[in-house]
C-alpha cells in the first residue's frame, strides 16, 4: 500500500498578511475577528483614514539606484518581494512559473515601455476583462467562470482563464449564468461608491445583453486602477533575475 502525505489548504487570505495589502480589496477581511488579524485589520483601517482613494502611479513610487541610510538593501529587498507577491495576488494568486515566462516575453521585445506593456498584457486577460466589468465579484470568481464554459469569446465557448483578448474581440456570457451575473452588477449599483467602480474606457460594456467589446488599450492610464501602490519596475526586475 501506498500511501501519500495530505496536503494542508493554504488560504489566500494569509498571503494578504504577508503582503501587507488588501490587495483584492475584499471586505470580508474587516470581518475577521481571530487575533492574528487585529493587527493586520488595524493598519488597513488607519491606512485607509488618510488615504481616501488616492489614485496610485506607476511612476511615482520609485526606489533610487544608490541607497541612503534611510533606505537600506534589506528594506529594498523586502519592498520588491512584496511588490512581486502583490501583482500575483491582485490577478488571482499567480504561478511564479507563469509570471516569469510573461515577463520574458515582454522583455524580449525591443520597446522603451516595458512597465505599461506589463499591465497591457495581465489586463488584456479575459478574467481581468471580466472583473473589470463587475461580470465578476474578483478575479478568482472569473476564473471559475470561464473554467466552467460560462464565457464565450466571438460566440466560442472559453475554458483558458489566461486567454488574451485583441482589439474587436465580443465577450459574452452563458445565458446559464446571466442571472448572477446580473445580481452582481446590481449589488455594485446599489453601493454609495457605485462612481469608483466604472468601467475603464477600452472596454465597451452593454450591461442589458450581458456584452463587452475589447477595444484599444494601448498607452491607457492604469494610476486608479489598483488599490495598491504598484511597483512595475521590482515586478520586472524580479522576475527576470528569478
Amino acid at each position: 500500500m501506498i500511501f501519500f502525505k495530505k496536503r494542508k489548504h493554504k488560504p489566500l487570505y494569509k498571503k494578504f498578511i504577508l503582503s501587507r495589502k488588501n490587495v483584492q480589496n475584499r471586505k470580508k477581511i474587516f470581518k475577521f475577528k481571530k487575533q492574528k488579524w487585529v493587527k493586520f485589520t488595524q493598519y488597513l483601517k488607519n491606512q485607509s483614514s488618510w488615504k481616501k482613494r488616492k489614485p496610485f502611479t506607476i511612476y511615482n513610487f520609485h526606489v533610487p539606484k544608490f541607497l541612503s541610510l534611510g533606505n537600506s538593501f534589506k528594506r529594498k529587498f523586502r519592498n520588491d518581494l512584496r511588490a512581486k507577491k502583490r501583482f500575483g495576488l491582485f490577478y488571482g494568486n499567480l504561478k511564479k512559473k507563469l509570471l516569469k515566462a510573461s515577463v520574458k516575453t515582454i522583455l524580449s521585445k525591443n520597446s522603451n515601455r516595458f512597465n505599461l506593456m506589463l499591465l497591457e498584457l495581465f489586463e488584456s486577460r479575459l478574467d481581468s476583462v471580466l472583473y473589470r466589468t463587475h461580470f465578476s465579484s474578483s478575479i478568482r470568481n472569473a476564473q471559475q467562470m470561464i473554467v466552467h464554459g460560462y464565457v464565450l469569446v466571438n460566440k466560442k465557448e472559453i475554458c483558458k482563464k489566461s486567454y488574451i483578448l485583441k482589439k474587436g474581440d465580443l465577450v459574452e456570457i452563458n445565458p446559464v449564468y446571466s442571472n448572477v451575473v446580473k445580481n452582481s452588477i446590481q449589488k455594485i449599483k446599489k453601493s454609495k461608491f457605485w462612481f469608483w467602480h466604472i468601467p475603464p474606457n477600452y472596454l465597451i460594456v452593454k450591461y442589458k445583453t450581458l456584452q463587452i467589446v475589447f477595444g484599444e488599450i494601448k498607452n491607457f492610464n492604469f494610476s486608479n486602477s489598483f488599490p495598491f501602490w504598484l511597483d512595475t519596475t521590482s515586478v520586472l526586475s524580479g522576475y527576470s533575475k528569478s
